[in-house]
C-alpha cells in the first residue's frame, strides 16, 4: 500500500500537469455530457409545448424519455471513468493524453464499464434489497432500526464498491473486456485484499473530499490523481494484465 502511494506521488511530483490534465478533461467532458442531457430534456418539453401536448413530468412518456436520457448520461460517464483511469496510468509513464483520445476511448470502453456497473449494482441489490424491504414493511416504526439499516447499507456499499474497483481499473486503465476485468479483479483480491482495503479506504475518503467546496480543488487535481494512480499501480504490480492498444 505505502509503496504504491510512494510510486504514484513520485510520478505526480515530477509531472503534475499531465495528472491534473486528466482530471480537467474528465470534468470538462462530464460537464458537457450533463448539459447535453439537460438540453435534451428541455428539448423534449419544448416539443410537447410546440405540438400542444400536455406537459406532465409524471406521465409514462415523460418518465420513459427522462429515463433514457438518464441512462445515456450514466453510460457516457462510465466511459469517461475509463478514460480517466487510462489517463492517470499514462501520466504515470509520462504520457499525455489528448482530449480527442480521451473522448474516443470513453466511447469505446463505455459498454464494458457500464456492464461492470450493472453487475456491481445487481450484487448490491441482492445484499441490500431484502433488508430494505424488511425495514419498510416490518421495522420502520422500531427505534434505531433506521440507523442500523443505514450503517449496514454503508458497510455493504463500501465492500461491494471496493471489490469491483479492480475490475473498473482493469477495464479502464488497461482496456480489458467485461469478463476479463471481473477475472482480474478476483485474481487481484486473492493476492492483495488486505492491503487494497487500506488503500481503498484512503481513496474513499479522498473521493468524499471532492464534494467539499474549495477543498475539492486540491483533491481533484492532487490527492485524487495520486490515490487513483496508486490503486492502478497496485493492480498492475500484482497481476499480469495485457494492455490493450489505444
Amino acid at each position: 500500500m505505502i509503496e504504491s502511494i510512494r510510486k504514484s506521488f513520485a510520478a505526480f511530483s515530477k509531472m503534475p500537469f499531465i495528472f491534473a490534465w486528466g482530471s480537467f478533461m474528465y470534468l470538462f467532458l462530464l460537464g458537457a455530457a450533463f448539459f447535453t442531457a439537460v438540453g435534451l430534456g428541455m428539448a423534449y418539453l419544448i416539443a410537447l409545448a410546440v405540438f400542444d401536448q400536455p406537459v406532465s413530468l409524471s406521465s409514462t412518456l415523460s418518465l420513459a424519455v427522462f429515463g433514457i436520457i438518464g441512462l445515456a448520461f450514466v453510460f457516457v460517464s462510465n466511459g469517461l471513468n475509463a478514460s480517466l483511469a487510462r489517463a492517470y496510468h499514462s501520466a504515470f509513464w509520462r504520457e499525455k493524453t489528448s482530449l480527442t483520445a480521451f473522448f474516443a476511448y470513453a466511447l469505446r470502453m463505455a459498454p464494458e464499464m457500464f456492464g461492470i456497473m450493472l453487475v456491481r449494482d445487481l450484487i448490491w441489490l441482492i445484499f441490500a434489497g431484502p433488508f430494505i424491504a424488511i425495514f419498510v414493511y416490518f421495522l420502520s416504526d422500531v427505534a434505531f432500526m433506521d440507523i442500523l439499516l443505514a450503517m449496514y447499507l454503508l458497510f455493504v456499499t463500501f465492500v461491494i464498491h471496493m471489490v469491483f474497483t479492480p475490475a473498473f481499473i482493469s477495464a479502464g486503465a488497461f482496456g480489458a473486456d467485461l469478463v476479463s476485468a471481473l477475472k482480474h479483479s478476483i485474481a487481484f483480491l486473492k493476492k492483495r485484499h488486505f492491503f487494497f482495503m487500506g488503500l481503498y479506504a484512503v481513496f474513499a475518503l479522498v473521493w468524499l473530499l471532492n464534494y467539499v467546496p474549495f477543498l475539492d480543488l486540491v483533491t481533484l487535481f492532487f490527492l485524487y490523481p495520486v490515490m487513483y494512480a496508486a490503486m492502478i499501480i497496485m493492480v498492475e504490480d500484482s497481476i499480469k494484465i495485457e494492455r490493450a492498444e489505444k
